[in-house]
């Protein structure tokens, strides 16, 4: 699997609800998406600008996409996982200015992880200026495949790992 990848072939999301277009890398416990929101979407207000409540959706489908990228190249399925809280997110004043560029970067790290829970820093720029940033918290179900294959993962048993 190569990168970039179109984002809609690790989510979900369909419609308007997709608002990743790729994902751009996946490290260990991170990665980036290009969201270009330049088309009518449900994330913009009125006034042109994006709502706020989508810089938390933008940071949640990075992490998704990222860790399906991950589970995907493993030859795994894509698991499920929820948005469980929003931790100390904050949207700049700058978010409002005029930019020549509807094209958004986000960055995700995985901070901490605990049987299946996922506490992930996300930061939203555009033209190298950060637009939001902030913590969110996920749940990711775990059947026993999936415990078992986290369990390889850190314990090193496999050549690449993943930290949810």
């Amino acid at each position: 699997m190569n990168l970039p990848m179109q984002a809609e072939k690790l989510l979900p999301h369909r419609g308007k609800m997709l608002l990743l277009d790729s994902v751009l890398t996946v490290e260990e416990g991170a990665g980036t998406a290009l969201a270009d929101l330049s088309t009518q979407s449900i994330s913009k207000g009125k006034d042109g600008n994006l709502l706020a409540p989508f810089y938390i959706e933008l940071v949640a489908q990075t992490y998704a996409a990222v860790c399906g990228y991950r589970f995907k190249s493993l030859g795994h399925p894509v698991p499920e996982g929820y948005l469980v809280g929003v931790q100390k997110f904050q949207v700049n004043p700058q978010g409002t200015a005029k930019f020549t560029s509807d094209e958004l970067l986000i960055s995700v790290q995985t901070v901490g992880d605990f049987d299946g829970f996922a506490v992930v820093e996300g930061t939203i720029s555009r033209e190298g200026k950060t637009l939001a940033e902030g913590r969110i918290k996920l749940f990711v179900p775990q059947d026993e495949a999936m415990a078992e294959l986290f369990a390889q993962e850190k314990s090193g048993a496999s050549a690449t790992s993943w930290q949810l």
